[in-house]
């Protein structure tokens, strides 16, 4: 039944100013603002688009015997852009790694493991970033000693040993909170805890279907074909979604803090 509620107006502060934030938090504006705020939120949505789109003109063109079809062709250049534009949206995101250098220097336990994570982390955006340099036109193809015109196979292969280098770090780090989800009675402990862990286990998924997406493209007998090597590219893109979610979610269980303000790098 429609609400018989007077809707309200948005408060306003002391100079008279409307509080849009307040007035908008909790509802699904709000919630959609603060997704939209995340640059991380929108690389994982273009990643699902991305492999959505890959998969259905594969499906057309092998399954369906429309390779013909207009819109085959259309999905594969929407593919196609979105694929290119989230990897030049993530040019200097190796910057980031430089905040987990204290995780590794706090790590008693694995130092070597913490610290390998890092740099395969490090080095997998790095290579992706000179890829996408030389494969977009910034430069030419054949610049640079380090990886030259075998950029992008050299990518792949970074990015698959990264992903196994993390799915080892996540299981250490799924034991250590496992333990700690056993000796805790806090109920409001527990329910972050819990949070946590299912981030943990939401980023194995990723670095999985990742990994095997990688050793598709580099041609290795064991990895999947690719029909195969598209899904796990969706599924690597769905569970990093999820993964992203856990991450942003307010611990209070408000859902996401609205943030409505210019778009910061």
């Amino acid at each position: 039944l429609p609400s018989t509620r007077k809707p309200q107006p948005p408060p306003k502060s002391k100079n008279g100013k409307l509080k849009m934030a307040s007035y908008y938090e909790g509802t699904w504006i709000g919630h959609m603002d603060a997704l939209g705020k995340k640059s991380e939120w929108r690389d994982k949505t273009g990643k699902v688009i991305q492999y959505s789109a890959k998969l259905a003109a594969f499906v057309l063109e092998n399954d369906l015997n429309m390779g013909d079809h207009e819109a085959a062709g259309r999905l594969k250049k929407l593919s196609k852009w979105v694929g290119a534009s989230r990897k030049i949206f993530k040019l200097g995101k190796f910057l980031k790694h430089f905040e987990d250098i204290e995780d590794c220097m706090d790590e008693k336990t694995y130092p070597a493991l913490k610290w390998a994570d890092f740099v395969m982390n490090m080095a997998k955006d790095i290579t992706e970033n000179i890829e996408t340099v030389t494969k977009y036109g910034f430069l030419p193809k054949s610049y640079g000693v380090i990886m030259g015109k075998n950029a992008e196979d050299i990518a792949d292969f970074t990015k698959m040993v990264q992903c196994l280098v993390s799915f080892v770090n996540g299981l250490v780090e799924i034991g250590r909170m496992e333990e700690k989800i056993k000796g805790c009675a806090d109920i409001k402990k527990l329910k972050k805890l819990n949070l946590k862990n299912s981030f943990l286990y939401w980023a194995q998924i990723k670095y999985l279907t990742d990994g095997l997406k990688c050793a598709a493209s580099l041609g290795y007998t064991w990895a999947p074909g690719k029909r195969g090597a598209i899904i796990c590219g969706l599924l690597a893109g769905l569970a990093d979604s999820r993964k992203q979610t856990l991450k942003n979610w307010d611990k209070s269980g408000k859902g996401y803090t609205v943030a409505i303000d210019p778009y910061l790098f």
